[in-house]
């Protein structure tokens, strides 16, 4: 060989060498977080997924070594399925996640965005799993991103952005019920409501005077507003987020305002919350049924119309054999229509599925063939939409001659639930307790739910044992109805008062 050209070559290779090297810290991967990722992520927490989803292809074509873009798909996917909830487009998307969990996993040791963008994945794909009903797959996902965000807290415990997602996972485990509790043992992961709540709170806190961190605020308030609404029932606890959320806008901050509004007995201020937004409704088909549900608490000879309207828009299966139940009771009772209302009813059959208590519900009645007493469904509906005086009427005026025990039982039940609202304390006391002594035995959720309710109002009034009795009690009631929620917030309330 020709020792001028091996010369020649040698030297070639040792110049390109030296220039990739001088090259890997220009091109190393990383997590930059800039002005097109957070208008992205602005636009997906306002369901705003097309102009999201151009935006991202942006930013991974201005700078393949940002992986920033690979947690933004995945969020987008994650929140395009739960709103949706498209299986086509589930089982389409969820191949990408190997990919993407790759990638990130490329992020240096020393970018506090690693573990949280891996954790956040996991996260996403548990949550869609078991919307799904992959639990175990779910189970597996929840404890690789609960290790993951444990482990990020640990390296950079003064990173923000963690305490959204681990405060949530501590929340939830925190309502695991104790029979269930060697489930999350055998997963290696603990935590407290408490702990969970402070967490995300102080999320909020520390981030609301930096711009930089609106959005993480925004998604963190959100979760913080349904868990309080959907698995702690707190409503006091709600006030403390009302104001916050008045600054915010979107379908998801829709839902939040609505629901607390809800909670709180204004459901005429929810309702025009969401009727001023009807491109929110068309982003966020739930809303639908939440508005249909409010209108017809007040008996609006519209409701059938938001109800309608879900069943046709949403791809899914949860809430749409709740949605027929209502039409039904809509039939029933605005309409004055028997024959509709079993029209009505007997779709629920062919449709949806029984995930979530409501759609239970509605199945049950549906097999149950058996026309609901009119006055306690319409005192029902009042009072779940904070017409507490319309709803005490409806019972007072109603004819209780041809009353069921089991309708005695809802009866009183009913009146407990409206005094307690209306603060006639020592009346809902009775009541509750009256309802619990009677239903004990019963099926039905009433007495165990009177238990809850007498607990929630003794721990208002500041006698705890006697909250404490009363909490400890419900999982003795023989229900079969709402047994998990009803437990759950039991326990959220023990754990309250131990501290």
């Amino acid at each position: 060989m020709n020792p001028l050209f091996l010369y020649k070559t040698l030297r070639l290779l040792l110049t390109i060498t030296l220039i990739l090297g001088l090259l890997v810290p220009l091109t190393a991967q990383h997590f930059t977080v800039n002005s097109k990722f957070e208008e992205s992520y602005a636009l997906l927490l306002n369901l705003e997924f097309e102009k999201a989803d151009k935006l991202i292809k942006e930013l991974k074509v201005e700078d393949q070594s940002n992986l920033a873009s690979f947690y933004l798909e995945d969020l987008s996917d994650f929140l395009f399925i739960v709103v949706s909830e498209n299986q086509v487009e589930f089982e389409k998307r969820k191949d990408q996640r190997s990919e993407r969990l790759s990638q990130l996993s490329k992020l240096p040791n020393n970018s506090p965005y690693k573990l949280l963008a891996i954790g956040e994945v996991h996260l996403h794909w548990a949550f869609s799993k078991m919307r799904f009903g992959e639990y175990l797959s779910g189970a597996r996902d929840i404890n690789k991103a609960f290790h993951a965000l444990e482990s990020n807290v640990q390296k950079f415990p003064d990173f923000l952005p963690t305490y959204k997602s681990m405060g949530l996972l501590h929340t939830l485990i925190g309502t695991v019920p104790e029979n269930y509790r060697w489930a999350t043992n055998l997963m290696g992961v603990d935590g407290t409501i408490e702990q969970g709540v402070l967490e995300m709170e102080s999320v909020i806190q520390k981030s609301e005077v930096k711009k930089e961190l609106q959005n993480l605020r925004k998604e963190t308030l959100f979760l913080l507003t349904f868990l309080h609404i959907n698995l702690l029932n707190d409503s006091e606890a709600l006030l403390k987020y009302q104001q916050h959320l008045q600054s915010e806008n979107g379908p998801l901050m829709d839902f939040a305002k609505a629901s607390l509004l809800k909670e709180l007995g204004k459901t005429d201020d929810a309702i025009l919350v969401l009727e001023s937004n009807s491109t929110a409704t068309k982003l966020f088909p739930y809303l639908n049924f939440l508005l249909g549900e409010m209108r017809l608490s007040k008996m609006d000879k519209n409701a059938d119309q938001s109800l309608i309207e879900y069943t046709k828009s949403f791809q899914g299966n949860s809430y749409l054999k709740a949605a027929y139940q209502k039409l039904a009771w809509h039939a029933l009772l605005v309409k004055n229509d028997p024959a509709l209302y079993k029209k009505m009813m007997q779709k629920i059959d062919g449709i949806g599925n029984t995930m979530l208590d409501e759609d239970k519900a509605a199945q049950k009645e549906s097999e149950a063939g058996k026309t609901p007493q009119k006055s306690l469904l319409k005192a029902r509906l009042q009072f779940d939409g904070g017409y507490y005086k319309n709803a005490l009427a409806t019972l007072i005026s109603s004819k209780t001659d041809g009353f069921t025990e089991e309708d005695q039982l809802e009866f009183m039940y009913r009146l407990g639930r409206i005094h307690d609202r209306l603060e006639n304390h020592k009346e809902a006391i009775s009541y509750y307790q009256l309802t619990i002594n009677t239903g004990t035995e019963s099926k039905r959720y009433f007495a165990a739910n009177s238990s809850l309710m007498l607990g929630l109002l003794h721990e208002r009034l500041g006698n705890n044992e006697k909250a404490k009795q009363a909490y400890q009690a419900c999982t003795g009631f023989n229900n079969t109805e709402y047994r998990n929620s009803i437990n759950q917030k039991a326990k959220a309330g023990l754990i309250r008062l131990s501290d």
